[in-house]
């Protein structure tokens, strides 16, 4: 690896190899960063934030990264002949456009979020460009063949080469997905166990993801959107996010922001996300209920006006609809 920085304050980052425990070691070598063995936190001339990565065990291993950068930055990852998998699911949020080219696949927004769930491995090359601000929040997972063949049933040297002809499978976040990346950059610190609080939690993404590949066959995820769909639903999931104190927007408005017809939106969206938008905003509302709760920060009260309910009742039987347990008995439970 080697890095660079030119008088306009842009960074660029060249890389031959993917290994999370080297990435790590190399990083900190290049900010002379000797605090840590295995995270960095960033200096401010680069960005605001942190990396740190793990090995789970022989094969598997993590990074995870949450950073806004105070320069731009370039990344360019070259492809390496031993195979590996990695999996990666990243937010962005940005002023300014932002460029990824994975392979022959680039992906591209304009709308100042991008979330994705991305499925690549090293035989493939990468190349990133981030402008100054652009905040980034994410979770990388790199498998082995080795482990692939060992943990992955009935795993066949054909089923390895289907894989291996997919340079880039892309889809959305899923609710599963987005509660466990919430748990694991959220409430990891309040956890009594917190390295086997995230190892369990990127097991479990690791898991989900691997599942859903294999029952799709190994080597497809059918396509049902175009990119300009794509970046729609994204801009959508990203209202319903972004703020829980306001009053759930209406299906026509959010109709007139995809630039959809109110039945193909629905029917994407569900597609997509496996439910309807206001089901999709209720669940990942409550989600963040539980995670406020569980830092143990805010009263009851506090937390249900925060998510703009003005009647605690109506928020305590939201919450147990989701959650099978009452907010009062939120600290029993965890």
């Amino acid at each position: 690896m080697n890095a660079s920085i030119n008088a306009s304050k842009s960074l660029t980052f060249n890389y031959s190899k993917e290994d999370y425990v080297n990435w790590i070691k190399n990083l900190r070598e290049q900010f002379a960063d000797k605090k840590f063995e295995d995270r960095i936190h960033y200096p401010e001339d680069f960005a605001s934030g942190f990396a740190r990565t793990k090995i789970i065990e022989p094969g598997l291993s993590y990074r995870i990264v949450d950073y806004t950068l105070n320069s731009h930055l370039d990344y360019n990852r070259v492809p390496t002949n031993e195979f590996c998998l990695m999996l990666y699911f990243y937010e962005l949020e940005f002023e300014e456009k932002v460029y990824c080219r994975v392979g022959s696949t680039v992906l591209e927004s304009n709308d100042k979020f991008y979330s994705v769930a991305l499925m690549t491995h090293n035989h493939t090359d990468q190349h990133v460009s981030f402008k100054k601000g652009t905040s980034v929040k994410g979770l990388s997972v790199k498998i082995s063949e080795e482990w692939l063949k060992k943990n992955i049933k009935d795993f066949t040297p054909a089923k390895l080469e289907l894989i291996k002809q997919q340079e880039c499978i892309i889809n959305f976040i899923s609710t599963k997905q987005r509660k466990i990346l919430y748990d694991i950059f959220s409430n990891d610190a309040a956890a009594f166990l917190p390295e086997l609080f995230v190892k369990s939690r990127v097991l479990r993404l690791t898991e989900q993801f691997l599942t859903n590949l294999c029952n799709m066959g190994l080597y497809t995820i059918p396509e049902f959107t175009n990119q300009k769909d794509f970046q729609s639903l994204l801009k959508i999931e990203h209202l319903l996010l972004k703020n829980f104190n306001v009053d759930f927007p209406s299906i026509e408005t959010l109709a007139k922001t995809a630039y959809m017809s109110e039945s193909k939106l629905k029917k994407l969206f569900k597609k997509a996300y496996g439910m309807a938008p206001y089901e999709y905003y209720q669940k990942n509302r409550m989600h963040k209920a539980k995670e406020l709760l569980r830092l143990r920060t805010h009263k009851i009260s506090e937390v249900g006006a925060l998510l703009g309910y003005q009647n605690m009742s109506n928020f305590s039987a939201a919450f147990k609809k989701e959650f099978d347990y009452l907010p009062s008995q939120a600290h029993e439970v965890f």
